[in-house]
């Protein structure tokens, strides 16, 4: 299902594919030369690309025109998200990220365009069956959910952890540390679930935990950046979030949205035991509010009263 959000026009080869017949000779062959080194020939400038493939920097504005895009920056940015998604590390997509001159003004409207992309195409790739047996699990609040998320995912895992509590009893999370988390492993019943993170680079600390899960009986739901990714292969369901982005390092904001469409699906299955549940949770904040705010004896830190400055007549 496409998202109204985003209609794209496909990748530089299949615009190529399409626009063959009405470019020029020069476009033509310069087109030739970006389908044998795509995406790793848009990774320099206009300027740079056209002499080394003897045309003009006019010509590949022209070609990059004709085939759809705002800008030739556009099509870099297309050409970095595919460039980052080959490769592992932070280290090995730096040169393909920050290795070219680009303005602050650029930064920012790279990440803006990065995240978009990133958030409409984890909507329009939702496995809507994957998220459903998830929520309606997730929703049933029996056994206990169990959310683990290292290195880079913890603070998401942290973020759904914390609003999936408010809507369910028995959260917790895993620690990162392998000696928590084996503790924690004591007493997996059949009843519990497993909630984890696996984003690039992979652990093999989560794909033990998911077997141990199995082995126990217990279901065992992923959010990954890929099918491929060892714990995918664990997991009863998953669902998979984008996360190229214009620096060296993945973006999260998919998987935040990912997480926020999980917790608003629970909140919604158990609407009215949410709704009771945050209202005690409004009490409770009330009480302690009120502790909060403790006067302190004369001299003991107080602050000293303001003085009002004199009129000078």
């Amino acid at each position: 299902m496409k998202s109204s959000l985003q209609a794209p026009a496909g990748l530089l080869t299949a615009r190529l594919a399409r626009q063959n017949a009405e470019l020029t000779g020069s476009e033509r062959a310069l087109a030739e030369a970006l389908e044998r080194d795509y995406p790793h020939a848009l990774l320099e400038s206009a300027t740079a690309l056209a002499a080394r493939n003897g045309t003009s920097a006019s010509t590949v504005v022209r070609l990059f025109s004709k085939l759809g895009y705002a800008s030739y920056a556009e099509a870099q940015r297309e050409a970095r998200t595919e460039v980052t998604a080959m490769l592992q590390t932070a280290g090995q997509r730096a040169p393909a990220t920050i290795g070219t001159q680009r303005s602050l003004q650029q930064c920012v409207d790279d990440a803006l365009v990065h995240d978009q992309n990133n958030i409409s195409a984890t909507r329009d790739g939702l496995d809507m069956a994957a998220f459903e047996a998830m929520a309606h699990r997730l929703a049933q609040g029996t056994g206990r959910v169990y959310v683990l998320a290292q290195i880079n995912s913890a603070p998401v895992g942290a973020w759904l952890a914390l609003h999936l509590n408010m809507c369910r009893p028995g959260v917790q999370e895993l620690g990162a540390g392998a000696v928590d988390t084996t503790d924690q492993l004591l007493w997996i019943q059949p009843d519990d679930v497993l909630l984890a993170f696996t984003i690039r680079r992979y652990a093999s600390g989560p794909v033990k935990v998911a077997q141990r899960f199995r082995e126990a009986g217990a279901q065992v739901f992923a959010i990954t950046d890929t099918p491929a990714a060892p714990l995918a292969r664990h997991a009863h369901r998953h669902i998979q979030v984008r996360t190229s982005n214009a620096s060296p390092f993945d973006s999260y904001s998919a998987a935040f949205f990912a997480c926020n469409a999980l917790v608003s699906a629970v909140a919604q299955l158990r609407r009215a035991a949410v709704s009771e549940a945050l209202a005690r949770r409004d009490a409770l904040w009330a009480g302690f509010e009120t502790q909060l705010i403790v006067d302190m004896p004369a001299g003991r830190g107080r602050p000293a009263p303001a003085v009002k400055p004199k009129r000078h007549r």
